[in-house]
């Protein structure tokens, strides 16, 4: 395996290197931003839209795994143009629906926290669309880019990952943080057949706090307003 690997050019190298970089930001950054210090440390918790959006940003990084793993094959590239534009779509009507105006949705209790004095919704699109960018700027930047994608779809990388620290890195990110949207997806929406809310309330380590609903089950029609009779919020004693 080292002696196939001396065989590499640097173009390789910086390719491969360039999609673990990819992967690593998508999930450490939006990812673990979202989970980790929104949901932990703010008690922000994602709504089922946002869940399906934070789906899309998981599937792009794990696909961008895959080809630092086993190539850059055409069915991943198109799987992640997939998942982009699946991201983009949900961004866009997310936003339209709890963003406008400052989010009209949004009451300050679980859901639709401003980052730089914009709301989470937004900054999907903003997320998706760099990744664009961003696969873009690999594929200029990349040379012999014809002959990576014939030798991965021939095989003939092997197993890449083992020699690319940085994708060892992202690969250990990619758990750890894959690990903490596990336990907070069980404490904010459940196991099945339960799944999230619209309109989540804080996310506790309280079990007593915790809130689980079947209602997106049984809707026959969307409805574009939210419950006019709210529960009250955890206020401080």
């Amino acid at each position: 395996m080292q002696n196939e690997l001396k065989t590499w050019g640097d173009d390789e190298r910086w390719f491969f290197n360039l999609f673990a970089l990819a992967a690593l930001a998508l999930v450490a950054l939006p990812v673990g931003i979202a989970c980790i210090i929104l949901g932990f440390g703010m008690g922000d918790s994602p709504c089922i839209m946002c869940w399906h959006e934070r789906f899309c940003m998981v599937a792009i990084s794990f696909v961008a795994l895959l080809i630092v793993r086993y190539g850059f094959k055409v069915k991943y590239l198109a799987a992640i143009l997939f998942l982009t534009c699946l991201g983009l779509y949900d961004g866009f009507t997310h936003y339209s629906l709890d963003g406008l105006y400052g989010g009209y949705l949004d009451i300050k209790q679980g859901f639709g926290l401003e980052i730089l004095g914009a709301h989470t919704q937004f900054w999907v699109v903003v997320v998706h669309f760099c990744v664009f960018l961003f696969l873009g700027v690999i594929l200029l930047l990349g040379k012999n880019v014809g002959s990576i994608m014939a030798k991965s779809e021939s095989g003939a990388y092997g197993e890449v990952l083992p020699s690319f620290m940085l994708g060892k890195v992202a690969v250990v990110a990619f758990v750890v943080i894959m690990a903490f949207n596990l336990v907070q997806a069980f404490i904010t929406a459940g196991p099945p057949p339960y799944n999230a809310s619209a309109t989540p309330s804080r996310m506790s380590l309280d079990p007593s706090k915790w809130f689980w609903e079947l209602d997106h089950w049984y809707e026959t029609e969307i409805d574009f307003r939210e419950s006019w009779n709210p529960k009250l919020p955890n206020l401080p004693k």
